[in-house]
């Protein structure tokens, strides 16, 4: 999927869902009381198992509506990274993960025994060995 034309700040779903999963306390903090209602159908649009392009293009231009110039753009890079690339000869590494498979997000494991909830399911990612 190319996004490059959509300004939506999307460069592909799963990167999508991990930076509104990590950082969904923040979109909340920004999009006025009047809002929330439409926001949590967006929310719940994502949670479900369609397509993901039209939510994400609702919820870019709801930020942008309430303030955020770069709407989805801003929230980019959370919660992602942060692991060594895997490379022939390193171990594996534990990191927490989607509970749900939906998304890319990654959290280190090491020295962080309580697992860090999902934004988007309230659920507690899960430990797995990434190589």
């Amino acid at each position: 999927m190319n996004d490059a034309g959509t300004g939506d700040g999307n460069g592909g779903s799963t990167a999508m869902y991990s930076d509104v999963c990590a950082r969904l306390d923040e979109i909340r903090g920004v999009v006025p009381n009047d809002r929330r209602p439409e926001l949590e159908e967006i929310l719940a649009a994502l949670r479900g198992s369609g397509d993901p392009s039209g939510p994400r293009t609702e919820l870019h231009r709801l930020l942008r509506l309430s303030g955020v110039a770069a709407g989805l753009r801003a929230f980019r890079g959370a919660g992602i990274g942060g692991l060594p690339a895997a490379v022939e000869g390193h171990p594996v590494v534990e990191a927490y993960v989607c509970p749900r498979g939906r998304c890319d997000r990654r959290s280190p494991a090491r020295n962080q025994p309580v697992p860090p909830v999902c934004g988007l399911y309230g659920e507690p990612l899960c430990r797995r060995g990434v190589s």
